[in-house]
């Protein structure tokens, strides 16, 4: 009798072992997410936007601590907060498809491209992403990183808002003027 019970704990044994084999085991590896445009916020020391109707947004400064300025459109200094949303907005794109080999006829919006981001690091490293039309379902934009043959299908969100910064630039806000009344508390 002790032989059927010793068969039973083994057999208990056994099973407990490979269900705990198979909750464990290791799955095939993640691909680390593509990343078209390195543009860390934090190094970043130009941002331009350019638009195939000949509107350009720049925005420059001496270092990653310093100021942003606009180049283009001239003049106006330029809401820091705004620009380092764009550069984050340009780093996170992350590719919803990528198309190894592309048509080879140019109807994907990318002869001319439609927008065009560059972004300049210090030390001199820059990226160009050239974004074209929108894919069949409209979910997103063809794309394309420098001269790289390989297309992409980037995300609609990030291309409206460059589109929205080409078409207001983010220019820094006006300070109120000195010995204006401040509003008083209502009552």
């Amino acid at each position: 009798m002790t032989n059927w019970k010793g068969a039973a704990v083994l057999g208990a044994v056994l099973v407990a072992l490979a269900v705990y084999a198979f909750a464990t085991r290791q799955g095939p590896a993640t691909p680390p997410p593509v990343v078209l445009l390195p543009c860390v916020p934090g190094q970043t020391v130009e941002f331009k936007l350019a638009g195939s109707d000949g509107k350009v947004m720049d925005a420059r400064r001496a270092s990653p601590a310093g100021a942003w300025q606009l180049v283009a459109p001239a003049g106006p200094a330029a809401d820091g907060t705004a620009v380092d949303d764009l550069v984050f907005a340009a780093e996170s794109i992350a590719p919803t498809a990528t198309i190894n080999r592309p048509p080879a006829s140019g109807g994907l919006g990318l002869d001319p491209p439609s927008q065009v981001v560059t972004c300049a690091l210090q030390g001199g490293r820059s990226y160009t992403l050239s974004i074209g039309g929108q894919n069949f379902d409209g979910s997103g934009y063809y794309a394309r990183v420098g001269v790289n043959a390989k297309l992409y299908v980037i995300p609609s969100a990030p291309v409206v808002k460059f589109r929205g910064a080409l078409d207001n630039p983010p220019v820094a806000p006006s300070p109120s003027p000195s010995g204006s009344p401040s509003p008083s508390p209502s009552t």
